[in-house]
C-alpha cells in the first residue's frame, strides 16, 4: 500500500469509530434526557437555558469521541443521529434543521488533523450546540402548523412564541451557547491531558 492509499484508509471510519460514536451518543442523549428531566418543570428554563448548560455538561463527552475516533465523519454522524430521534418523535419536519447543522459542523471539520484540534473541535460543537438551542425557534419561525400537529401542549407553543419572537432573548440563547460550548471545550482540554493522555487512553 503506497503512501497515498494509506493516507485514504486512515481517513475511513471503521467499525470500532462507529461504536465508539454510537456509544458517547447513547451516554450523552442520557445526559441530556436527565438533565432536561431535572430541570424540566421550568418552562423559561427549558426555553433559554437547557441549550446554554447542555452546551457545557455535553462538551467533555463530544471532545473525547472526536479526539478518539480522529477521522472525519464524527460532527456529521452525531447530528444525524439527533436528527433520526427528531424525526422518530415529532416527525419529519425538524429532521432536516439537524441534518443542515451537521453538515456544516463536519464542513468546519475539513483539512488535515481537525479532529486533532481543540480549537476545530470546539467550532463544531459550537455549531452543533447552536443548532440545538435554535431547534425551538425553528419549530416556532418556520414549522409552527407542523408543530402544533405534532400534539404540543398550547401553554408550551404560546411560552415558546413570546420568548423566541423576542430578539434580546433569542441573541442572549444563542451567545450564551457558543460561549458555554467553548468553555465546556476547554476544560474538556484540561481534562484530557490532565487524566486521558497521560493514561495512554488518547493519543
Amino acid at each position: 500500500m503506497n503512501a497515498k492509499e494509506n493516507k485514504e484508509v486512515n481517513h475511513i471510519l471503521r467499525v470500532k469509530d462507529f461504536a465508539t460514536i454510537g456509544i458517547f451518543s447513547a451516554i450523552m442523549l442520557v445526559v441530556f434526557i436527565a438533565f432536561s428531566m431535572i430541570t424540566g418543570a421550568s418552562l423559561f428554563f427549558n426555553m433559554i437555558l437547557n441549550a446554554v448548560c447542555v452546551a457545557f455538561l455535553l462538551a467533555p463527552f463530544y471532545v473525547y469521541m472526536c479526539l478518539k475516533v480522529q477521522r472525519p465523519g464524527v460532527a456529521l454522524i452525531y447530528n444525524l443521529i439527533h436528527a433520526l430521534l427528531v424525526t422518530l418523535m415529532m416527525g419529519p419536519f425538524m429532521g432536516p434543521w439537524f441534518i443542515i447543522g451537521g453538515l456544516l459542523a463536519e464542513l468546519s471539520m475539513a483539512g488535515k488533523d481537525s479532529y486533532k484540534s481543540i480549537f476545530r473541535i470546539s467550532i463544531s460543537w459550537a455549531i452543533t450546540s447552536l443548532v440545538r438551542a435554535t431547534h425551538g425557534m425553528a419549530e416556532i419561525w418556520f414549522f409552527k402548523q407542523a408543530y402544533l400537529a405534532s400534539g404540543v401542549s398550547q401553554e408550551q407553543v404560546a411560552v415558546q412564541t413570546r420568548y423566541y419572537t423576542s430578539a434580546p432573548w433569542v441573541l442572549f440563547s444563542c451567545v450564551a451557547t457558543i460561549v458555554m460550548a467553548g468553555a465546556g471545550c476547554l476544560l474538556a482540554n484540561r481534562l484530557m491531558n490532565k487524566h486521558f493522555r497521560k493514561s495512554g487512553l488518547l493519543k
